[in-house]
């Protein structure tokens, strides 16, 4: 049978291989011959070509990831991120936050754009915190358009009083995580029409609710209360294998037309959400 997804032999990195999605789509990629370079903070158990540790908080950890990456680079998939002001034990500002989670993994993915050829794919993991983008374009496309790791650290702190980035009651909806998303997803609208040029695709894959190790970091920043609104009518959290499955595909040759969209796996909660029929919590 056609090898519809041709994942046989091609250089993948992920992000945030140790856990969760990340860790799903490692175990899969090794599944279908693929060649993983896994980015983590923490060692993944899952067998790999490679294990580089990588801060994505730090641009200097981030350079230090890029020059033991192989010259060639097929396959680019972005998971690592935080849940917002609670990582577990860890605790953030808003501008780290956003740093982890946008600027970071931005920082990485154009350092490694340069050593992809035609055919190559990106694809970024948001949220459906981020599904508000479109509201906020002025002031995302003014973000996403300062260069560089301290430039774009340098416009979160001189705005992040505006309420259209973080300002205002930031601690009880997550706005930083929020802003953090709607970022990846502007950058990959406005990025990926630059990159088909080159024929490189680059999308996003936003997940709903999903059982990973920071659903309960979530209940914490933002009550439980939000969490649950984000389960569809399907009743039951998404697993982590179904939203790297979507990521998977979407970087695979089935999806090779497919370039700056917004992927939504969350079983129509979206949809329930734009037509009325589900109320957010504080929105």
């Amino acid at each position: 049978m056609m090898d519809l997804l041709n994942y046989k032999g091609k250089v993948c990195v992920v992000t945030g291989a140790a856990s969760g999605m990340g860790a799903a789509a490692t175990k899969i990629l090794n599944e279908l011959g693929a060649e993983v370079y896994a980015l983590d903070i923490n060692e993944p158990t899952i067998p790999v070509k490679k294990f580089i540790k990588i801060n994505l908080g730090n641009e200097g950890s981030i350079n230090s990831a890029v020059a033991q990456l192989p010259e060639k680079i097929d396959k680019i998939f972005s998971f690592a991120g935080v849940a917002g002001r609670i990582y577990g034990d860890k605790k953030f500002t808003p501008v780290e936050i956003v740093t982890i989670n946008f600027i970071g993994p931005r920082h990485l993915i154009e350092s490694l754009i340069p050593r992809m050829g035609e055919g190559g794919s990106i694809t970024m993991i948001a949220s459906v915190a981020g599904m508000t983008w479109i509201q906020n374009i002025p002031t995302l496309m003014t973000f996403i358009m300062a260069q560089g790791f301290e430039e774009a650290q340098d416009w979160l702190e001189a705005n992040e009083d505006s309420p259209s980035v973080f300002g205002g009651v930031a601690e009880t909806v997550n706005k930083p995580y929020a802003f953090s998303k709607e970022a990846i997803i502007m950058y990959s609208k406005f990025r990926s029409y630059q990159l088909a040029a080159k024929k490189i695709r680059l999308n996003v894959v936003s997940p709903g609710s999903t059982e990973t190790p920071m659903l309960k970091d979530f209940d914490k920043i933002a009550e439980e209360e939000l969490t649950k609104a984000f389960i569809s009518p399907v009743g039951v959290f998404a697993t982590p294998e179904q939203q790297a499955k979507a990521a998977i595909f979407m970087n695979s040759d089935m999806a090779d037309y497919i370039s700056g969209q917004d992927l939504q796996v969350e079983y129509a909660i979206v949809a329930g959400v734009f037509t009325g029929q589900v109320k957010v919590p504080g929105a």
